[in-house]
């Protein structure tokens, strides 16, 4: 679903185009690639530092940019029901020019927060292109095990595939999961430093994150203003994936993949204000133009 993990031959982007399988993935899995909530394991007892999550909600608009152009618009809502959370992504992009063809994306994702791992337990993708159904994925999970799985369409059988094995179905995150982040109050900036495994429903791949710095944001009329902590990453495949292919060498070698993590402080996790992808076809950017958290205690004293 994203354009590094979503390298199977079915995909616009093997076309050397900015395709809605490229544009829509990259909110989703590349955020896999960036921010992530940590491998999936039994957290019996919480970790030293984290806040634990608080029942709210978080709101984001992002407007997506390849090379400057806008191309496409998401919306992302959170919400948090200790210690259960769900994720829906909704957007879509414009055929601007040839690179970049007319698309929408659906993807919601749920599961359950457990002493600073995510947990997901479902996970469902679908976009269109140019009007028609492009993919499809639905999965179910358990404490970071597959316990089914289907997406479409299916990858074509290659000598050089790397195959999935059950192995690379257990310990993972959803590409949608991975999108929220433990926050560490005395320590922000180690958000980023972490290795991710990530499994699509096509291919498992691994994201190296590593801090790389602090930014300061200004937002209006309710918008987060405030320092956000910049992740570098690297991308790892796993399996899944034809290692003889020139997008899955590209990908290897990408040193232009970052996430900028913003704390929602009243809901106590972190998530992306801004992603930057480089591509084959240039730089592609997402940049939330709205971010807002809301805790249901902030709410419950508003409103006495």
């Amino acid at each position: 679903m994203t354009p590094m993990a979503r390298t199977h031959e079915a995909q616009p982007a093997e076309r050397r185009r900015v395709g809605h399988g490229f544009a829509a993935g990259a909110l989703a899995g590349m955020l896999a690639l960036m921010v992530s909530a940590g491998a999936p394991a039994d957290a019996a007892s919480p970790k030293k530092g984290l806040a634990a999550p608080r029942s709210g909600s978080v709101s984001a608009t992002y407007t997506m940019g390849l090379n400057g152009i806008t191309i496409g618009r998401f919306r992302l809502d959170a919400t948090v029901d200790q210690p259960n959370y769900a994720i829906t992504i909704k957007g879509t992009t414009s055929g601007i020019s040839r690179l970049v063809s007319d698309g929408t994306g659906l993807l919601k994702s749920s599961g359950r927060l457990a002493g600073g791992a995510i947990l997901p337990a479902s996970y469902y993708l679908d976009t269109t292109e140019n009007g028609e159904t492009s993919s499809i994925v639905d999965m179910r999970m358990r404490s970071g095990t597959i316990v089914s799985a289907t997406a479409l369409p299916p990858l074509p059988i290659r000598e050089d595939r790397v195959p999935l094995l059950p192995q690379h179905k257990h310990h993972i995150v959803d590409p949608l999961s991975a999108m929220i982040a433990p926050l560490y109050p005395a320590n922000m900036a180690r958000a980023c430093n972490r290795t991710i495994p990530v499994f699509d429903g096509w291919q498992r791949f691994d994201i190296r994150l590593f801090y790389k710095s602090t930014a300061e944001v200004k937002g209006e009329n309710g918008s987060y203003s405030g320092t956000v902590y910049v992740c570098g990453a690297r991308y790892v495949p796993v399996a899944g994936h034809r290692p003889s292919r020139e997008a899955v060498k590209f990908m290897e070698r990408n040193t232009n993949l970052e996430v900028w993590l913003a704390p929602a402080a009243d809901v106590g996790v972190m998530l992306p204000y801004r992603m930057q992808i480089g591509t084959e076809a240039g730089v592609l950017t997402i940049h939330a133009s709205r971010f807002a958290a809301n805790g249901d205690d902030v709410k419950r004293a508003a409103s006495n």
